[in-house]
């Protein structure tokens, strides 16, 4: 003796005219339920595809294009060369100002270097 599932369901689609059976599906609540998730899980799948792998990701506010990010590459370089020259010229006007007073100067190329290792330490 097989066992019944006392909860199951049936849908059928029967023509109007006829009455005749087109097709028919037997459904339980677990089926549902696990219709249900897999449908969820392919549409967010469909989704994150869509959008990752197609244009249209740069509709998202806030994500960079391409020359978003090219230009946000160079205004780093620009803003590391100028911090540099800011540097030496703070050392040029220091030395210059000393050798103004009548003290010692102050070798720039070694500062230049120790400043440069210290930099790259802390980045």
């Amino acid at each position: 003796m097989g066992k019944k599932n006392p909860k199951a369901y049936r849908l059928s689609i029967i023509e109007d005219d006829s009455h005749r059976m087109i097709r028919s599906v037997r459904i339980t609540p677990l089926g549902i339920v696990l219709t249900g998730i897999t449908t969820f899980v392919v549409v967010l799948g469909a989704l994150y595809a869509l959008i990752a792998f197609t244009p249209l990701r740069t509709t998202i506010p806030g994500y960079p294009d391409a020359h978003f990010r090219r230009e946000a590459v160079n205004n780093a370089i620009k803003i590391d060369s100028l911090e540099s020259a800011i540097t030496r010229w703070k050392l040029y006007s220091e030395n210059l100002s000393r050798v103004l007073s009548g003290d010692s100067t102050i070798n720039i190329d070694s500062l230049l270097v120790a400043r440069e290792a210290a930099d790259s330490l802390s980045k």
